[in-house]
């Protein structure tokens, strides 16, 4: 399954505000799509920030507030992302991965899968077992998520990724309906555990965990500034693809039959695609 000879730069990117993270992962979706790099992964966690993907709205939010707005009292940016589904949060303390990279065999359910794989592989070296939910993509313990997915994908490019809930105050989720789900509870690794977790031992677990699911060839794990991240790559100024061109079609209508295929399966179908 793995990208064989083609090594993968990963990046920790430490504590990251969420918008210039997403617009980089755009400039580094262009460059894998351009044949600049075979791909890329980066690890972080985001500044506080609740996130609206394409299917979601005010009605997802708790606490009143306007999209781009402060929530009361909790100073708390609230932003569309480019991704699909509803409402979710990020914060320190939850370990956030963005694997920009072509998605293996053009299969995104299996590709979904396998990002839910890591993150499976990485809590049972803890001690701890998630399970996956029919039509939910994300991972559950004891019926409370632990872990989400969502994804970007254009001309079988995949951005954005997973969450992992590993230290985050929980209670910060009160503020959304959590995907949607409005008697959703979170849980996290620290509440299952009982112990505090190292965030760099987490990130090197994810690297070796992705290592076993998906092959792929990994460098170091290397500490960059979210906005150094391209200069590292030396890819800066590259152009973003063409998005009329013939192929793109042909891979627009090749996608759609994959969403309808994945959406019969539980699975989001590609372009924006999340159930937080």
């Amino acid at each position: 399954m793995g990208d064989k000879g083609k090594q993968i730069p990963v990046f920790d990117l430490g504590a990251a505000p969420y918008i210039p993270v997403q617009q980089l992962q755009g400039r580094l979706r262009a460059a894998v799509i351009a044949g600049s790099i075979p791909g890329v992964l980066l690890l972080l966690e985001h500044e506080p920030v609740i996130t609206l993907g394409a299917g979601a709205g005010e009605d997802d939010l708790r606490t009143a507030a306007s999209e781009c707005d402060l929530l009361s009292g909790a100073g708390i940016p609230v932003v569309r992302s480019e991704r699909g589904g509803q409402a979710t949060l990020h914060a320190p303390g939850q370990l956030v991965s963005y694997p920009i990279v072509p998605v293996p065999g053009h299969d995104l359910r299996a590709y979904v899968h396998g990002l839910e794989e890591i993150l499976v592989v990485l809590m049972r070296d803890l001690g701890v077992t998630a399970y996956r939910r029919e039509g939910r993509p994300g991972l559950y313990i004891d019926g409370a998520k632990i872990a989400s997915v969502g994804l970007r994908c254009r001309r079988w490019v995949a951005s954005h990724g997973t969450s992992l809930n590993v230290g985050i105050d929980l209670s910060l989720f009160d503020r959304i309906v959590s995907c949607g789900e409005p008697g959703l509870e979170q849980t996290s690794l620290e509440a299952r555990t009982g112990r505090r977790l190292a965030m760099r031992d987490i990130k090197q677990m994810y690297v070796d965990a992705a290592v076993k699911v998906f092959g792929w060839e990994l460098l170091p794990l290397r500490a960059a500034c979210y906005d150094n991240v391209q200069q590292l790559l030396g890819i800066q100024g590259v152009p973003v693809a063409p998005t009329d061109s013939i192929m793109e079609k042909r891979e627009r209508a090749a996608q759609g039959i994959a969403a309808e295929h994945c959406e019969r399966a539980g699975t989001p179908g590609p372009g924006a695609m999340e159930r937080a």
